[in-house]
């Protein structure tokens, strides 16, 4: 029986195949798709890493994902450049009350996040706690998300996933969704038959995304699915 996750016969094909999921998806709006060209410009000139943000296909994504769950309130652990919040209001724009609550360091790339929030005028509808994500989440104790993205610090996974949980954080219907819950396949395979293995920052962080895994397949209060798709999805929800 063929089980393989791998479609197609080499990257070249994959990633055509890719680019042609972008183009025959719903686009994402001009203003968001100049938002990831600022950002890989910005990165650029301030030695930073685009890669830290999410591709156009996974945004196409989570937009689709979250009007088909009639999302009314995010909470984004790790914002980046604010590319996937702004993917956030254009699902949420609709609904009223809708709120995206994000999370994350001071630093160049959330000064960069809030003046593009202001400059697109959704800053009424995107909130910035700034500080460090594990301490500033319990002031979020008592509210309810309808959707958890986590995609900060890979070795803060385990506490932001106890937190949410322990602090009641999730509607009974809600959905947690881990980015980067493949680590380019390490977590897989770590061997020489993976480029990434050659990648010192990709392998000391590996370890931690194997370790968050394999929490959330122990934890008997949560159900999950961990999907090979972009850098690996893991899509978790309460029992």
């Amino acid at each position: 029986m063929y089980t393989a996750t791998e479609l197609y016969p080499n990257a070249e094909v994959g990633n055509a195949v890719h680019e042609y999921c972008i183009n025959h998806s719903t686009a994402v709006p001009k203003h968001i798709d100049e938002h990831r060209n600022n950002t890989i410009e910005w990165a650029t000139k301030t030695n930073n890493d685009a890669d830290m943000m999410i591709n156009t296909l996974q945004a196409q994504f989570l937009i689709f994902f979250a009007k088909a769950q009639g999302v009314k309130r995010v909470l984004e652990i790790g914002m980046f450049t604010g590319y996937s919040a702004l993917a956030w209001v254009e699902a949420l724009k609709d609904k009223p009350d809708a709120e995206i609550v994000c999370l994350d360091i001071p630093g160049q790339s959330t000064e960069f996040a809030k003046e593009t929030f202001v400059k697109t005028k959704v800053d009424n509808i995107i909130k910035v706690i700034e500080g460090n994500a594990e301490t500033s989440i319990d002031s979020l104790a008592g509210q309810k998300f309808d959707l958890i993205f986590i995609d900060a610090n890979k070795d803060g996974y385990v506490t932001y996933f106890e937190k949410v949980l322990n602090l009641n954080l999730l509607s009974p219907k809600g959905i947690i969704i881990a980015d980067n819950a493949l680590k380019r396949g390490l977590v897989a395979d770590n061997s020489e038959r993976n480029p990434a293995s050659k990648d010192e920052g990709q392998m000391g962080n590996y370890v931690h995304i194997d370790r968050f895994n394999k929490f959330v397949k122990d934890d008997p209060r949560v159900e999950h699915v961990l999907l090979p798709a972009f850098d690996g999805l893991n899509m978790i929800r309460l029992k």
